[in-house]
């Protein structure tokens, strides 16, 4: 990711995105900081990162004594799948925008990781980085936390629905037949790196084809809380700087659909 020998990394969160962003990173040559939220989920990092620190990153006193210097940071905190929705709007009302002002600060790259679920298309059409954007309380932070993104000179990653490594596509699914964007996360890690080398920007990250997911005549389950939007996302952006997708070309021919995957 860097040319610079040993430059640090702290990367916002370690969980299934963050940490194969760690493992990217360190292959680079950087020296990766995870940051996450336990005192017990650091330890167990500490193995392969001995750097690796417990802090809240969505509470202000962490910004003024707990951060760990570094050269570069990305932001991939997410709430669990169990989350309130206050919980989710708090990680990036609050905690991505201090976490963009604290890089912007000290004008070291920043990487925000957003979803591609932003977008208000429904009927299936095409989306790419300018489509018009869905004003839900969800999608609402983190356009907030995009918006400080770039106001701070940093880099903005939505993401489609993230598969591989332990987390395994099943092969059913509920709801109306519709479309769903997919990216490797071992693909979507490799973008963070384009992202530091190209600040002020927005770029989706997904596979360049989306997939089909759910029956036809289907209906959705009462009390869902994914978004049920509905469209294609582009990638040509991202693409035209180099990346591709190389570790997603594995499951071209799996039928995503159920629990594995978000829904983006």
């Amino acid at each position: 990711m860097a040319s610079s020998p040993h430059p640090r990394l702290a990367v916002m969160g370690a969980g299934f995105l963050g940490r194969a962003v760690a493992d990217e990173a360190r292959s680079g040559g950087w020296v990766v900081l995870p940051v996450v939220r336990s005192e017990a989920s650091a330890a167990k990092l500490r193995k392969e990162y001995p750097e690796a620190k417990a802090g809240d990153a969505v509470r202000p006193e962490f910004w003024t004594k707990d951060v760990p210097e570094c050269e570069a940071m990305v932001w991939c905190i997410a709430p669990s799948r169990n989350y309130e929705d206050g919980d989710f709007e708090t990680i990036h009302r609050q905690g991505a925008v201090q976490a963009a002002a604290w890089a912007g600060k000290r004008r070291i790259p920043f990487v925000y990781i957003s979803s591609t679920s932003v977008y208000a298309e429904e009927k299936g059409e095409w989306v790419d980085e300018d489509s018009p954007l869905a004003n839900d309380p969800r999608s609402m932070a983190m356009v907030q936390a995009e918006q400080a993104c770039l106001k701070a000179g940093g880099t903005v990653l939505r993401c489609a629905g993230l598969y591989g490594r332990e987390r395994v596509l099943s092969t059913e699914a509920d709801g109306p037949e519709r479309w769903l964007n997919l990216v490797h996360v071992e693909d979507a890690a490799r973008a963070v790196g384009v992202a530091l080398r190209n600040p002020g920007k927005i770029f989706n990250v997904c596979e360049d084809e989306p997939r089909r997911r759910g029956q036809s005549g289907g209906e959705w389950s009462e009390g869902g809380r994914r978004s049920r939007r509905n469209k294609r996302v582009r990638n040509g952006k991202l693409r035209k700087l180099g990346w591709e997708v190389i570790a997603g070309i594995k499951e071209q021919n799996s039928v995503p659909a159920g629990g594995g995957a978000d829904r983006r």
